[in-house]
């Protein structure tokens, strides 16, 4: 019986899972196919794929965009939100094939709240195709404590290593940030948010020039809007990127997505 409750609902995911077919730039506000998308990106050196996590046809999206680069002969790395940076070897020893899926589901559950079923696909890709996987996120414990107590805990060397600015430097952050996220216990939630922002956006930038790969970033929407992550990388290294994301993400930030948040949109 335990046996069967793991397949149903794995065989349900990707049973219902279809990839978006009608995608718009934002910049040029014309209409394109998935083909073209896949055409216009595959010179870029960081793709960003913001999710709502849990999302069946983004995942499945994720993956397609994966394996068109590294068909197409590119040395791809993905880079994910799933893990902090704190547990990089064990993404190491996964795609090493050092531990085994059992002890890799058990670690990620502990990990990362999004069922594992969702990325199951892309990380059984990614060790089949020894394509390395970056560990980006901050630590929760830390972000929780700077959205709870602010900044004034963090040593300064880190955060000008991290080239960390606060929330009140960047009004359109700022007013995004604000009205996605409400809790009255965090009131540095928005600083908390940027940190985790920065983090991920440093160690990006730390694989980056550790390798000469396409780097494809799954991470939450809100995340890799472009000017969160995408932007902040910019200040580590200057390198060719583009952002996709669902056109769903207005819902959650509360504007209409244009260009300052992605290149692309699917709907």
């Amino acid at each position: 019986m335990k046996r069967r409750s793991i397949i149903v609902p794995l065989f349900f995911i990707a049973g219902c899972a279809s990839l978006p077919t009608h995608y718009i730039s934002l910049d040029q506000q014309t209409s394109a196919d998935f083909e073209a998308v896949l055409t216009q990106i595959e010179h870029e050196r960081v793709i960003f794929i913001g999710e709502i996590h849990g999302t069946p046809s983004i995942h499945l999206l994720q993956l397609e965009i994966i394996k068109y680069l590294h068909q197409r002969g590119k040395q791809v790395a993905v880079a994910l939100e799933a893990f902090p940076d704190s547990k990089q070897e064990i993404f190491n020893e996964w795609i090493g094939g050092t531990l085994d899926e059992y002890a890799f589901e058990r670690i990620y559950k502990e990990t990362w709240a999004v069922p594992y079923a969702y990325y199951k696909e892309i990380l059984e890709y990614a060790r089949e195709e020894h394509i390395p996987l970056v560990a980006i996120n901050a630590d929760n414990a830390l972000i929780g404590a700077v959205s709870k107590y602010g900044l004034r805990e963090i040593p300064q060397d880190f955060l000008r290593e991290i080239k960390f600015t606060e929330c009140a430097t960047d009004a359109r952050y700022k007013e995004i940030i604000d009205r996605t996220y409400h809790a009255a216990e965090f009131p540095f939630l928005c600083d908390g948010q940027r940190l985790r922002d920065a983090v991920m956006a440093f160690n990006i930038a730390r694989a980056l020039r550790a390798n000469n790969v396409t780097m494809v970033v799954l991470a939450g929407a809100t995340h890799a809007m472009k000017i969160a992550v995408p932007q902040m990388l910019q200040r580590h290294i200057a390198v060719s990127s583009t952002v996709l994301m669902p056109g769903t993400v207005g819902r959650i930030i509360r504007r209409t997505p244009d260009k300052h948040i992605a290149d692309y949109i699917w709907d």
